[in-house]
């Protein structure tokens, strides 16, 4: 028998009230075998079941993003008209004994329906050939105005370019799904393609490159990458030379999204700081320094134009590490930095003056005293220094001045998490691919990813995007300006 939660807490409350049915017994029992196979569950039915009816009496209005899809939720369907096949407007009412007549309400039922399809699929046009039976000259039927006139439409080199490094989908997976589906495409022309659409959109990744190193904050982190021709240098190269190999991921933004996001990658032998030195040298004078937000890692700039910010999320690990043998301490920290981020959660849609004047009057009290409890531990010896939650009072104390820089300028967040969800996809690529062959291959996704995930933090469209830079890639070229991922759909109005 299947147990419905819906009609367990009607039988709960049908008890409650003493108005228990019959039939209900065999439900009951059948519930009651439940719990005792599964005992230990019974606190977290009994949760859920609370959680339940909480949500159930509650008037607040839940989140979005829960529940099925409506028709609404899909703006890029096609949509069908579909009228009724038997009546009109005016019609009698079909209904016996009704004498009224039928009239349009203009009001839709609408059922979605998905199909599936292969990523790329093959047009043959077969062109009808004439031949004079005099002078032999042939005579071949132009292409129908829908063909594009060349192998590959633009959209390949698009879907291509996001199921390989904003998906993971390795080049060859996708050449087996494609040969079962008949319509075959190999993993070397695959990463042609790519490469074509990587020197398409390259003039404006250089263009967003200058408008990044200008904006007021920029976040970097790091993560590890494979590059077979690095790895082999790795074997003759001197002990002291670096061996290393990194894709470095920065986000450049403005304030309460007053700037359009941009996101980078590169990949190779230059750590995060080095590529944020790289990039600092195209920073303007009027832009003035730039808020830097990263981890307290060693590898940082060297550059003096930047503000540093540390990561209040890395400090909080330690903590979570520690906790299992030193439970009380780490709670006083994990709870103190959770009311820090609650009181961020409160400045959201704040300009950045308002925002850290709240913050000066809610979390600076509340992380000066927990910087002089922490002195206190260590002052009265009730923590070991080189114990786990000694190296952990030890990292907030050195970077101090890095983790509360949210109370002291305007704008810097709390944390490094962005930077780190935009790092995602460059690892799952590594867990997928494994590796790059080239430095040059590596090139290649850092362009089109930098590309696609700028796209993404601005709620665009990757794949039409691309599709359009390289239907237009002459005109980027000239002019990448007006073929940005938050300009491209004016300029096309325009071109249209």
């Amino acid at each position: 028998m299947k147990l419905e939660a819906v009609e367990l807490l009607r039988l709960e409350e049908l008890l409650a009230r003493g108005e228990l049915p019959v039939d209900a017994l065999p439900i009951l029992l059948e519930a009651l075998r439940h719990l005792i196979r599964c005992r230990y569950r019974r606190g977290a039915a009994r949760a859920t079941t609370e959680r339940r009816r909480k949500r159930r009496n509650s008037t607040e209005i839940r989140k979005k993003g829960h529940g099925r899809n409506g028709a609404d939720d899909y703006p890029s369907a096609e949509h069908v008209a579909v009228a009724h096949p038997d009546l009109k407007a005016g019609d009698l009412c079909p209904e016996p004994l009704c004498p009224g007549k039928l009239y349009d309400t203009h009001v839709t039922n609408k059922d979605v329906e998905l199909k599936a399809q292969p990523p790329i699929q093959a047009t043959i046009y077969e062109r009808q050939v004439l031949r004079c039976a005099s002078c032999q000259k042939t005579f071949t039927a132009p292409l129908p105005p829908q063909a594009h006139g060349a192998k590959y439409h633009p959209s390949v080199d698009a879907i291509l370019s996001v199921m390989r490094y904003a998906l993971g989908m390795p080049h060859h997976r996708l050449a087996q799904w494609q040969r079962w589906a008949g319509v075959p495409l190999s993993a070397s022309t695959q990463f042609e393609r790519v490469e074509a659409m990587a020197n398409a959109v390259f003039p404006v990744f250089r263009h967003m490159e200058t408008m990044a190193a200008n904006r007021p904050l920029l976040q970097s982190d790091d993560t590890g990458a494979r590059i077979l021709t690095l790895l082999a240098e790795n074997k003759t190269r001197a002990p002291d030379e670096r061996t290393g190999i990194f894709t470095t991921g920065i986000v450049a933004r403005g304030f309460d999204g007053a700037l359009p996001t941009i996101v980078l990658y590169a990949s190779g032998r230059r750590h995060a700081g080095e590529n944020l030195d790289r990039l600092l040298k195209q920073r303007t004078v009027e832009a003035g320094d730039v808020i830097h937000m990263a981890d307290a890692s060693s590898m940082a700039p060297s550059s003096s134009r930047r503000i540093t910010a540390n990561c209040i999320a890395h400090a909080r690990r330690y903590f979570i590490e520690a906790y299992q043998a030193f439970p009380e301490h780490c709670e006083r920290v994990l709870e103190d930095i959770a009311t820090i981020y609650q009181h961020d959660d409160k400045t959201r849609g704040m300009d950045p003056n308002r925002r850290l004047a709240y913050h000066q009057q809610h979390s600076r009290p509340v992380m000066e005293a927990l910087y002089k409890w922490m002195e206190k531990q260590f002052r009265e010896r009730l923590v070991e220094p080189n114990s786990r939650l000694g190296k952990a009072f030890s990292y907030v104390k050195n970077h101090w001045r890095g983790l509360t820089r949210f109370f002291e300028v305007p704008g810097v967040p709390l944390d490094n998490n962005e930077t780190e969800r935009e790092l995602k996809p460059s690892q799952r690529h590594r867990k997928n691919s494994l590796f790059f062959k080239t430095e040059a291959g590596a090139d290649v996704a850092d362009v089109l990813l930098s590309m696609i995930r700028t796209c993404v933090a601005n709620s665009v469209d990757p794949v039409h995007y691309l599709t359009t830079i390289a239907t237009h890639a002459k005109q980027a070229r000239l002019s990448p300006e007006p073929w940005l991922p938050w300009t491209y759909q004016q300029t096309l109005e325009r071109l249209n």
